[in-house]
């Protein structure tokens, strides 16, 4: 259930990584769409089951709070999570923080690729 929910992830970040002039790869792609015609398989949608998406709204949500530091983006603490569950009334189960922990680990490790 949650891999699908990690493969969509691995995907997003993938394409939102900043190439050397600063543009995403989601956006350099998108240009060769635009410019041949042609939908680069990268492209392609990676679907996330419905009844799991709203952990992915969840990450993203914290994540726009996430703190980042001279080598990038740190990760989201435990205490992060349980701050922003408090603050939006949410109550995350405990495999609901471990998927989100995963997710992190995916996105602080992206972020951390050169």
């Amino acid at each position: 259930m949650t891999e699908a929910l990690l493969e969509y992830a691995q995907h997003e970040f993938e394409l939102g990584k900043r190439q050397k002039d600063g543009a995403s790869l989601r956006e350099h792609l998108e240009s060769v769409h635009r410019q041949t015609g042609r939908m680069p398989d990268q492209l392609e949608p990676v679907e996330i089951p419905y009844y799991i998406k709203y952990i992915w709204e969840w990450f993203c949500s914290m994540s726009n709070g996430r703190g980042y530091a001279e080598w990038g983006a740190m990760p989201l603490t435990y205490s992060e999570i349980k701050a922003w569950a408090e603050l939006t009334k949410c109550e995350p189960m405990a495999w609901e923080v471990e998927v989100l922990k995963k997710i992190d680990n995916i996105f602080v490790s992206k972020a951390g690729e050169k």
